[in-house]
């Protein structure tokens, strides 16, 4: 074997491995093409990128057939490249999407990072006490109507806080909230794709449009005019 196949082999076996790991994040914390707005495509080009370069481009350089430690290079580039995949797992799974809260005026996308251990102690229901290994899970928020607790999430906010979208102890049933984002969601306008509809299972008459947010990236949800239900990101 010469260098080019081993780099190839090298290369392919990668592209397996990657693809793997892209195929399971995308069908296991990602539905309703919450990519989308996930920043999930830099992430995977990013690892990628080291994962080439820590593995196929390494092999190509010091492969040569007979070489007395050919052996323990491949073995060096193999453990960095298994580092640097472990490193990007980690990534992913830290900043994998957990709660998808429905607010009277938006869908807003929160990933593992933004939530804080302390306040999940203090969520009201058990399901929102850990965060899920599986993909979001749905919630609703919105501003206290007391005056008192209204004042306390505006200065814990404006100090530097979550906010009420990533703060689990002020969430709220999902279904609470979804009278108020239906009476503020729009009509799906011609610009959105028919195989965007097609994929909601829905007519586009059967559809309203809200904003989808995060702090990785900004769209629309397509959701359910009666129930309000997420049902595909679109941008």
């Amino acid at each position: 074997m010469n260098r080019w196949k081993a780099a190839a082999t090298h290369l392919a076996l990668s592209a397996v491995v990657i693809g793997g790991i892209a195929l399971t994040a995308f069908l296991l914390w990602y539905p309703y093409a919450l990519y989308r707005v996930s920043g999930l495509d830099r992430i995977l080009l990013v690892m990628l990128a080291i994962d080439l370069t820590a593995g196929p481009l390494l092999t190509l350089i010091v492969y040569r057939a007979g070489k007395p430690s050919l052996r323990f290079d491949l073995t060096v580039i193999a453990l960095c490249q298994a580092a640097f995949l472990a490193y990007g797992l980690h990534t992913l799974w830290q900043g994998r999407p957990v709660f998808l809260v429905a607010t009277p005026d938006t869908y807003t996308l929160v990933f593992a990072n933004e939530i804080a251990p302390t306040d999940l102690a203090d969520a009201a229901d058990p399901a929102w006490r850990s965060l899920p290994w599986t993909g979001p899970i749905l919630a609703g928020a919105r501003m206290p109507e007391a005056p008192d607790q209204r004042r306390e999430v505006m200065e814990t906010f404006m100090a530097g806080g979550a906010g009420i979208e990533r703060t689990p102890r002020r969430y709220l049933s999902f279904d609470a909230v979804i009278p108020l984002l239906l009476e503020n969601a729009e009509a799906v306008p011609p610009s959105v794709p028919d195989a965007d509809i097609a994929r909601t299972g829905r007519t586009r008459d059967a559809l309203r449009r809200a904003p989808l947010v995060s702090r990785r990236g900004e769209g629309w949800m397509l959701i359910d005019s009666e129930q309000g239900r997420p049902l595909r990101a679109v941008r």
